[in-house]
């Protein structure tokens, strides 16, 4: 199995997760990207070696509960991370909980010339060395949810298509991530009026 086929296969596992009573409630499908928040090989919490995605979901309800406790903007209470349910499937990746996707992790980044040693390079080229190594994974979790539209598995869980929303707790990948993970009609105006506004 290869890293690309074990996200997919996760990706499709946390859809699978989502309790049914809450699926005809549901209106997007959140997909968190963290990188290096587990990491061993360094204290830093932005280190990009530790990269994991965790999937989960918003609900209308939730929407309209946050709205009465809250005087933000309800775009912001609709689209930001911050408000959504924090009710998500297992981490997917280089994480102590999912010991597979760390083996595939490893050997990959190895085998593409992308795994380095902290303190071997220049600053600049460790720099330019974690930007690549947050790229290949952003496009593995890009992919996944390409997968669960292009499979018609969020059709067929849900009973309609949503749109699945990116986000990295650490860095700004929105709305550009979201609008590569989705087909064009189902990125909402409104989501893309709150990243750019």
């Amino acid at each position: 199995m290869t890293l690309q086929q074990h996200l997919r296969r996760a990706a499709e596992d946390s859809l699978h997760s989502f309790p049914e009573e809450l699926r005809p409630d549901i209106y997007v499908i959140s997909l968190r990207i963290s990188h290096g928040e587990f990491s061993t090989v360094h204290e830093l919490w932005d280190y990009p070696y530790d990269p994991y995605m965790a999937i989960g979901y918003n609900t209308e309800s939730n929407v309209r509960q946050n709205l009465e406790r809250s005087s933000e903007d309800p775009l912001e209470v609709r689209w930001s991370y911050a408000y959504m349910l924090l009710e998500e499937a297992g981490p997917a990746g280089h994480h102590p909980a999912d010991p597979e996707g760390t083996a595939l992790y490893l050997e990959e980044v190895k085998r593409l010339g992308l795994w380095y040693e902290p303190g071997g390079d220049a600053e600049d080229e460790q720099d330019e060395q974690d930007e690549r190594l947050c790229a290949h994974f952003d496009d593995l979790c890009i992919d996944a949810a390409r997968h669960l539209h292009s499979t018609g598995l969020v059709q067929k869980v849900l009973g309609r298509e949503v749109p699945i929303v990116l986000f990295d707790m650490f860095r700004i990948i929105e709305p550009d991530a979201t609008q590569a993970a989705n087909p064009p009609h189902l990125v909402p105006p409104d989501y893309l009026a709150l990243q750019q506004g």
